[in-house]
């Protein structure tokens, strides 16, 4: 077997040590095959070749990993109801490919380069993880492939040809720490954030920013950098500081070391984090219940799911060994935007697509908003954010 056909030792399915690949059905359950292929479509369907680039291994796995297998889903199911249609009758079926850059800016911008070469591919997914997608966003107006990530460092230099679906930093940091600011009567705010990572930088920001509007005094500001092992120093520090809560911007992969050092080292704050890291089993598992009564926002509430979003938990459940996350239904919603796109400009041009998309307001399947229509910026203008207190391993209340 060739290491392009490796599947990793950490989930022993669809992650591979350069390219996730999907053709079929009964391929998926037998491994992995070669890119290009067909999920269960009509061969008379037009093959539609989406990318996408995640972080599959390292820091931000989590993240990617949950991103991938969501686009995967979404794939599975378009091809296995026939493909679709745009409103000339024109019939898709849709091909997916995801390579992974780890936790490599350079890695990042190199794929997404040869995938804007690949004039048949029409549009790239990802990546959750900032350190590409940031860099990939100023060079989407150069190379023309529509970019449709879930990252949610801030950025500074937008492109026409750059979007993503989920809430961001700017957005939902402040709520988060309004609402336990004041739940908690916090009046003393430690932060530890990895500086490796733009999206946590850029949590780490929006602390120092709000302090004075909501009230509290941040008593220790302490940096690391993603990958490292001990972090005695940045805590004793925070610990000196006496802080009421502790932040921690950090990915899963890392937080959870953050984390289970602060708790070691006697620190039995509440701990904050974003982008629902601590809503995932992961981080449970691996601060042995450290994160219990501890808080994060995410841009989906599955406890008070109902209807289709119901049957979709139940279908990924059974698809996938790995627990749900906020991130699966970022890669889902995803594909149903480049498919959105499609049936609107009735045809896979770059071009057409992305004016499309510029436009777009669209109501996914799982009834994610989504909204572009402020370009040059592609945020998500209408997203949701949701604060949760976690209860238990990958139970929450509602904050």
């Amino acid at each position: 077997m060739s290491d392009d056909t490796k599947r990793t030792a950490t989930n022993g399915r669809l992650a591979v040590s350069r390219r996730t690949v999907i053709k079929s059905t009964a391929a998926i359950a037998g491994g992995i095959v070669t890119f290009p292929a067909i999920i269960g479509a009509a061969r008379a369907a037009t093959p539609v070749k989406i990318a996408q680039v995640e972080a599959l291994t390292g820091p931000s796995s989590a993240y990617g990993q949950r991103c991938r297998d969501g686009a995967v889903m979404a794939v599975e199911e378009i091809n296995a109801g026939g493909g679709f249609a745009d409103s000339k009758g024109t019939q898709y079926s849709l091909e997916i490919a995801t390579d992974d850059m780890a936790n490599d800016a350079r890695q990042a911008v190199t794929l997404y380069r040869q995938h804007a070469l690949d004039s048949s591919i029409v549009a790239q997914l990802g990546p959750a993880n900032s350190v590409g997608f940031v860099p990939m966003v100023p060079l989407a107006g150069q190379l023309k492939l529509p970019l449709i990530g879930s990252a949610g460092a801030p950025v500074k230099r937008w492109s026409e040809w750059a979007y993503r679906v989920n809430p961001v930093s700017g957005t939902a940091t402040p709520v988060l720490l309004e609402k336990v600011i004041k739940r908690n009567n916090i009046k003393r705010l430690a932060v530890i954030y990895d500086q490796t990572q733009d999206a946590q930088v850029g949590d780490a920001d929006v602390c120092k920013k709000l302090n004075e509007q909501l009230g509290y005094e941040l008593v220790a500001f302490e940096a690391f950098n993603g990958g490292d092992q001990d972090f005695a120093p940045q805590i004793t520090t925070i610990k000196g500081a006496k802080p009421d809560a502790v932040y921690v911007a950090s990915t899963t992969g890392d937080g959870i070391k953050v984390t289970s050092q602060l708790r070691a080292m006697g620190i039995d704050k509440p701990l904050l984090t974003g982008y629902g890291n601590f809503q995932d089993p992961l981080y449970w598992d691996g601060t042995n219940g450290g994160i219990k009564d501890c808080y994060t926002w995410t841009g989906r509430d599955y406890k008070s799911a109902s209807g289709p979003v119901v049957d979709w938990l139940a279908r990924y459940a059974k698809r996938f060994k790995l627990e749900v996350t906020t991130y699966s239904s970022y890669g889902y919603d995803s594909v149903f935007c480049v498919v959105e796109a499609i049936k609107r400009a009735n045809g896979t041009d770059r071009d057409k697509v992305n004016e499309a998309l510029k436009s777009l307001d669209y109501v996914t399947p799982l009834g994610t908003h989504i909204t572009f229509k402020n370009p040059p910026v592609g945020e998500n203008m209408t997203p949701t954010v949701t604060v949760l207190e976690i209860t238990g391993r990958g139970t929450y209340t509602v904050v």
